[in-house]
């Protein structure tokens, strides 16, 4: 699994820091964002373009693994544009967890933020 993450994970980084490059002022979390949402995208894109063939998939805990440090939204556009993993119900369950996950942190990095 750790091989079908790292390549996007480091084309992500690698985009993010281009993206910083080209926007001196743009932050660099944003750039991050933006930069996993689109490989996410694309990877879980490539996922479903060899569903349908004998070529070597993505393993699930890559795609979910992606999603998880930042690619949410581009794992849910894909599965709305390429209707990819969207029957597949524990696929879908374990995804929903982590929302669940990225959700609790955010509010608890706010909460605590405005505690400090």
């Amino acid at each position: 699994m750790l091989r079908y993450f790292i390549i996007p994970l480091v084309l992500a980084l690698v985009g993010a820091l281009l993206l910083m490059q080209l926007f001196k002022s743009l932050d660099a979390l944003l750039a991050w964002l933006l930069s996993i949402t689109l490989i996410t995208f694309l990877t879980y894109g490539y996922d479903k373009a060899t569903a349908r063939s004998n070529r070597l998939r993505m393993p699930e805990s890559a795609l979910l693994a992606l999603a998880f440090v930042g690619g949410t939204a581009g794992a849910l556009g894909s599965m709305a544009v390429f209707r990819h993993k969207t029957r597949k119900h524990s696929f879908q369950l374990k995804f929903l967890i982590v929302l669940v996950i990225q959700v609790t942190l955010i509010i608890g990095y706010y909460w605590l933020r405005a505690r400090l």
